[in-house]
């Protein structure tokens, strides 16, 4: 089935990421067809109360088992969900989704590299780059890790 809009998924993790992503997309969610994935906190339950949203478990490389429900919800919501277009921050929460939207449906990915980036990478975009359609710095600094960014300025 064709949709007239693309189906946008705007996955962060809680805290910071979540903000910068408020801030890097501004009117998206009221002008196209967008879903949030992120963690479950007091805050994001509080800000998704109006809001289409999936909560996914946050993996932690000492609990080897969340990373593996992290990966089956990922695989669940893209193929339920099924995003023409994944616009991230980041952490490592989104990894999975983006890797299996990628995979799976070709989705479009767009990452937004976090403006505490200044001089060094995190992991998370590091691994994501690979997979992005359009990788975007806040830093100058940063193109020479990533030469293939585009430096969009401080959002």
């Amino acid at each position: 089935m064709l949709r007239k809009n693309p189906k946008i998924c705007l996955a962060c993790s809680a805290g910071g990421h979540l903000r910068e992503l408020q801030l890097a997309i501004g009117s998206i969610p009221e002008q196209w067809d967008c879903y949030w994935l992120t963690l479950k906190t007091t805050s994001t339950k509080a800000f998704m109360a109006d809001q289409e949203h999936v909560f996914l478990v946050n993996f932690q490389p000492a609990k080897k088992w969340t990373l593996i429900a992290n990966c089956l919800q990922a695989i669940f919501w893209v193929l339920v969900k099924r995003p023409d277009v994944i616009i991230t921050t980041g952490a490592g929460v989104t990894v999975p989704t983006v890797f299996f939207a990628k995979k799976l449906l070709g989705t479009k990915v767009i990452f937004v590299n976090s403006a505490a980036d200044v001089t060094h990478a995190s992991k998370t975009p590091v691994w994501i780059e690979r997979y992005s359609d359009l990788f975007l710095v806040q830093w100058e600094e940063m193109r020479q890790l990533f030469p293939n960014s585009i430096c969009c300025g401080v959002l």
